[in-house]
């Protein structure tokens, strides 16, 4: 079976770009919202006018704000023109508090769905990459039909059709014809039986 360190490699994964993009129920709508400009790069400050990070991306309905390393997905209608900038409507406690919940309901959910048989689609979700042949502490164990491959959990992540992993059919198909034809070098040094070692001479 294949491991996942050069698979990952070749297929440069931005898993960021693909979870945590359900947008915040806590931050209420703001009147007048649909007259803010919320630009990439904006600062956006908390109910209590502490900074909590620039926004990362706006697609027209959900903005990411880069909160201290963390994605916080909000709607376009919770941020407000305030004096001090763009604010939203709770604190930064209250928006690490919804994040964290936010992170363990979808890190619960993931295992529930993480069962052997379950299918595996690609990112965008139009076809079926695999399946879950098993779960360890190191990771999924997932079956193709060109083979088994162990990847991480945080590569896979739950959309409405099912579970999903963060590339598409084609990416992950062509990291597996990479792998299976040039394998790592450290994978392979990693498999090799330690070499042993010469018998002790006896002292004179």
């Amino acid at each position: 079976m294949r491991k996942y360190a050069g698979l990952i490699t070749s297929l440069s994964l931005a898993l960021a770009a693909t979870t945590g993009t359900a947008a915040l129920a806590q931050a209420q709508a703001q009147p007048g919202a649909s007259a803010v400009k919320l630009d990439v790069g904006a600062k956006v400050y908390d109910s209590a006018g502490v900074e909590l990070g620039p926004i990362a991306s706006n697609d027209g309905s959900v903005v990411v704000v880069d909160f201290g390393g963390r994605k916080a997905a909000l709607p376009t209608n919770a941020f407000a023109q305030t004096d001090k900038g763009l604010a939203i409507t709770i604190t930064a406690a209250q928006l690490t508090a919804a994040l964290d919940k936010q992170a363990a309901d979808a890190a619960a959910a993931l295992a529930t769905a993480l069962v052997p048989g379950a299918e595996i689609r690609g990112v965008t979700g139009a076809s079926v990459v695999g399946k879950v042949k098993a779960t360890d502490a190191e990771g999924v164990i997932v079956t193709t039909d060109k083979g088994e491959v162990r990847l991480p959990r945080k590569a896979f992540f739950l959309t409405g059709k099912g579970l999903a992993m963060s590339f598409t059919a084609d990416q992950f198909a062509a990291a597996l014809a990479e792998t299976a034809t040039t394998p790592a070098a450290a994978d392979t040094a990693a498999d090799a039986a330690p070499a042993s070692e010469p018998a002790p001479t006896p002292a004179d």
